[in-house]
């Protein structure tokens, strides 16, 4: 089991009992609460993780490294942070297909544009924005959120590097 998780669910445990002992009905309602969020999410995750098995079967490894690869280089994370733009999935869905990308050979570099550009800009919002911000604030908000989604992919790319020379 990662460690990561075991963490998160120690301090989470530690949560609820301190919880409990400060006042037992708001343990109640936050155990209540989490299941119902549970009962809610877990049909959107299990579909989703089984989409992702299916995609990262599709997906042709060369494909991704030549289109997503590092050897794609800026390309690549304007690629990735074009494609984002197009999602209007839920996390449960883009997260796994992220990493679907990842284990095909796609650059970090242009997955964290991908995610980025999923998180800040979507085509199928913007139109949402022009009545509340105008169309001139939306379309400046959604041009530096795709220029900040590709920046990241990047830097990212830049500092995986570094970094993984110490590991």
């Amino acid at each position: 089991m990662d460690r990561t998780l075991l963490w998160i669910a120690a301090v989470t445990g530690l949560g609820y009992a301190l919880a409990w002992s400060k006042a037992p009905s708001d343990a109640l309602d936050a155990a209540r609460s989490s299941v119902a969020m549970l009962g809610q999410s877990l049909p959107w995750i299990v579909v989703s993780m089984f989409l992702a098995g299916l995609v990262s079967q599709w997906l042709q490894p060369e494909m991704v490294a030549r289109w997503l690869g590092r050897e794609a280089g800026l390309f690549g994370m304007v690629l990735g942070a074009l494609i984002g733009m197009l999602g209007t999935g839920s996390r449960f869905a883009v997260y796994p297909l992220a990493v679907s990308l990842l284990a095909a050979d796609a650059s970090p570099g242009a997955v964290v544009a991908f995610t980025t550009s999923w998180q800040l800009t979507s085509l199928a919002r913007l139109p949402a924005e022009f009545p509340f911000f105008g169309m001139p604030f939306a379309l400046v908000r959604f041009a530096i959120s795709f220029v900040i989604s590709v920046a990241g992919g990047v830097l990212f790319e830049w500092l995986w590097r570094i970094l993984s020379h110490f590991r």
